[in-house]
């Protein structure tokens, strides 16, 4: 998940020669999303400046990973909708943002240098969830905040599998096939 518009809003507070603020907005709204995350049994790998990035069925199984990525990513939206509000209230420029999700094999552990490590994942599937992310919400996929892959599709379970609306196939940067992409309808 990352915040799209996110330069609009740290403008705004450089403008104010405000800092601290942009620290508090993001913040909280972290918080919001994590809390998301975490309800819905996911784990919070890491946070890169105003994006998290995380991961269901990892360190332990969790059978209806797929469906606990999609709804939290469903939730995520619903909430940012919610802050929109507040925050046009505040006088801050427009939030949205952008979730990509995919399932599939990846490595997780322990992952760094000699001297510094961090416990995290990585490979093929969460590479595909990231340029997922950074088509979400944007582009000719603007009113798609939330896209997942087929490959995600077909984990989900019959109610959310027939709500799947496909909305393209992509290229990727880094990937000769195109993918599938869906969104829920």
């Amino acid at each position: 998940m990352d915040i799209i518009g996110f330069t609009p809003i740290s403008e705004y507070y450089k403008n104010k020669d405000d800092p601290e603020g942009l620290v508090v907005l993001v913040n909280e709204f972290l918080d919001d999303m994590t809390n998301i995350i975490l309800n819905n049994g996911g784990m919070v790998d890491k946070f890169m400046g105003d994006c998290i990035m995380a991961v269901f069925n990892a360190p332990l199984d969790m059978p209806n990973h797929a469906e606990m990525a999609v709804k939290s990513a469903i939730e995520i939206e619903a909430k940012t909708r919610e802050l929109k509000e507040l925050y046009k209230g505040r006088g801050l420029p427009d939030i949205n943002v952008g979730t990509g999700v995919n399932t599939g094999d990846a490595i997780i552990g322990n992952m760094g240098s000699s001297t510094r490590f961090d416990f995290s994942v990585i490979g093929d599937a969460v590479n595909l969830a990231a340029r997922l992310e950074a088509t979400a919400g944007r582009g000719e996929f603007k009113e798609s905040p939330t896209i997942y892959s087929s490959m995600t599709r077909e984990q989900l379970p019959p109610d959310m599998f027939h709500n799947s609306e496909k909305i393209g196939d992509i290229k990727v940067k880094g990937k000769e096939e195109l993918i599938t992409i869906y969104k829920l309808a």
